[in-house]
């Protein structure tokens, strides 16, 4: 499978940021990652990056790095609407104008964008470690009853006790089937 390129995958971010802010999501750093992780596993494309689990679950080098460039490139801004928070990241106007160029190269991934943006929208960062971490052991161990996976979440991540891990299995496992019937062959 061929790699979607750079200005596409600048698009795909913006489209992303711009969904997930209009409904009412913080859009920060920790969203577009976990969403970034989903959208790349049930589009099963190649953006290019590879998420390993860290501090706050799945977390991709690639996708901080290509943030940064795009914050660099005048694509994304940080807006800090709190005091004390972490930014929200948003598209610039010259960012509207990439997405617009390059919308086309993209328009496959509309329906699981706006799958992820229901999803994830309300969700701060501890609810996302959770469910982002329960997604990747579920797709790296499918055939485990949802019980060992919650337990291998709470192995994983201590401080998620085995019943909050169980809720996230639970959600992902839900999320997992409605996407499947939502998106049909796009998320197959």
């Amino acid at each position: 499978m061929e790699r979607l390129s750079y200005s596409s995958r600048c698009a795909l971010v913006v489209a992303l940021a711009t969904r997930l802010r209009s409904r009412g999501s913080w859009c920060g750093e920790t969203h577009l990652q976990k969403a970034l992780y989903i959208l790349q596993d049930l589009s099963k494309s190649n953006f290019g990056y590879k998420f390993v689990i860290y501090k706050h679950g799945p977390y991709s080098f690639e996708v901080n790095n290509e943030l940064t460039a795009m914050r660099a490139a005048n694509i994304l801004e940080f807006q800090f609407p709190r005091e004390g928070y972490g930014p929200s990241i948003a598209p610039t106007s010259f960012g509207e104008r990439v997405f617009k160029v390059h919308e086309k190269n993209i328009q496959e991934y509309v329906p699981i964008i706006s799958f992820l943006s229901e999803w994830f929208a309300a969700s701060d960062v501890r609810h996302l470690e959770k469910v982002a971490t329960a997604y990747y052991i579920t797709r790296k161990n499918p055939r485990d009853p949802a019980i060992e996976r919650a337990k291998k979440l709470n192995a994983l991540k201590p401080h998620v006790d085995i019943q909050a891990a169980e809720e996230a299995v639970r959600i992902v496992d839900e999320k997992r089937k409605q996407a499947k019937t939502q998106l049909g062959e796009i998320a197959a």
